[in-house]
């Protein structure tokens, strides 16, 4: 529920928006933190004690403090009428929630899903997950808030999905396929869900008989396995290779059951990527082995600013956004980087501390090392591409 106040002071007006603030008539699903008069991001360490990485320093006059204004209250963003509506918008963080603040600040750099979002009526009843994103990202989008608190939010996927209902740390790439499948069950046959869909064919030949499954499936997001790091200036680890292995044939040995068989038969397996392409191309660097550690693979994956031929062969993709994690399993920081299509610049985004990125060749291999989820969108051959990053 949105809650504005207008605070008369001398003769200029200070206006205040919330988008935490949550119907009182509905059972609430965690204790509602105790928040500081601070903002937690302009301290160096985090809410549970590690030291908060940072990026590689930009030069000051290109940044955007969050920590230089007087906040008027935590639970509040801070309007500028005047601002112009270009500017980026921060995400304030309520308590361990960079993994959703990360994932937000990507999806707001699609440019198809903001003009979907922005055609959609505004409204302040919020009966369902999909309206409270929707109201979210036009908040953020308005060019009047530095900072938004997406309290709301946080509470509804709390609902749909019991792992995000407490205030522990959690994965960026599992909240944002959790809140697109939660956003795709509620409105399933809109442009939003057709925007992230990759269709795929699985194909498993039976090893004795040759007989064929042919499988159709759809999936939001093209999960990528890297290999461990082998040296930071290997030259082989591309992205396209990584797609090309998740398209490779597997073995099955004897992990298949063959119904002309009656029995279970080693077998090949192999997916393919079918029409019609993902407009929007989420991709997950899987860097955390299922082990039993806590560890990350800190693989250096070279990447492009467009791709052609990444999935077919025609095709061609611009990087839009990524969602960057440092530290390991245990314990770590998400951050992420996004594209503004009107300004066609580039900015970071740490909760609510935002900043433009000017020093895109220093930048490269640290994003390079910590890139957890790319997003590409499928461009036109007719659209221009702006090659300044990275």
């Amino acid at each position: 529920m949105l809650f504005w106040n207008e605070v008369e002071k001398g003769t200029k007006e200070t206006k205040e928006f919330d988008l935490g603030c949550i119907d009182n008539t509905l059972p609430p699903i965690i204790p509602s933190p105790t928040l500081k008069t601070t903002e937690t991001t302009d301290s160096n360490t985090t809410s549970y004690g590690t030291s908060k990485p940072k990026l590689p320093p930009i030069p000051s006059d290109s940044s955007i403090s969050l920590s230089d204004n007087k906040l008027l209250s935590t639970d509040h963003s801070i309007i500028f009428p005047d601002r112009p509506i270009s500017d980026p918008c921060g995400l304030k963080n309520i308590g361990n929630t960079c993994y959703m603040n990360s994932a937000i600040q990507c999806l707001n750099s699609i440019p198809d899903l903001i003009k979907w979002i922005m055609e959609q009526p505004c409204s302040s009843s919020h009966m369902n997950i999909r309206e409270v994103f929707i109201s979210l990202i036009q908040s953020m989008q308005s060019g009047r808030y530095k900072y938004v608190t997406p309290h709301e939010l946080k509470q509804y996927i709390g609902r749909t999905s019991s792992i995000f209902s407490d205030n522990g740390q959690k994965d960026s790439h599992e909240f944002m396929n959790s809140l697109l499948n939660a956003i795709g069950a509620v409105d399933s046959s809109s442009e939003f869900v057709k925007l992230f869909r990759i269709h795929t064919k699985s194909l498993v030949t039976c090893s004795k008989c040759q007989q064929t499954d042919n499988t159709d499936e759809t999936t939001t997001f093209l999960p990528l396995t890297i290999p461990e790091r082998i040296s930071y200036d290997d030259d082989n680890i591309l992205l396209e290779h990584l797609i090309r292995d998740f398209c490779q044939e597997d073995e099955l040995d004897g992990e298949y059951y063959c119904y002309r068989c009656k029995t279970c038969q080693s077998a090949r397996q192999k997916t393919i990527i079918i029409q019609p392409l993902p407009r929007a191309l989420i991709i997950q660097l899987k860097r955390f082995p299922y082990d039993g550690t806590s560890r990350k693979l800190n693989t250096l994956v070279k990447y492009k600013l467009e791709h052609r031929n990444l999935l077919s062969r025609n095709d061609r993709y611009e990087l839009c956004a990524i969602s960057m994690h440092s530290g390991n399993l245990a314990g770590g920081h998400y951050t992420a980087i996004g594209k503004n299509d009107k300004t066609k610049k580039w900015h970071r985004f740490d909760d609510s501390y935002v900043e433009n990125i000017e020093s895109q060749t220093l930048l490269v291999p640290f994003i390079a090392t910590q890139a957890y989820i790319l997003i590409y969108v499928l461009k036109h051959n007719d659209e221009e591409i702006n090659d300044s990053f990275p």
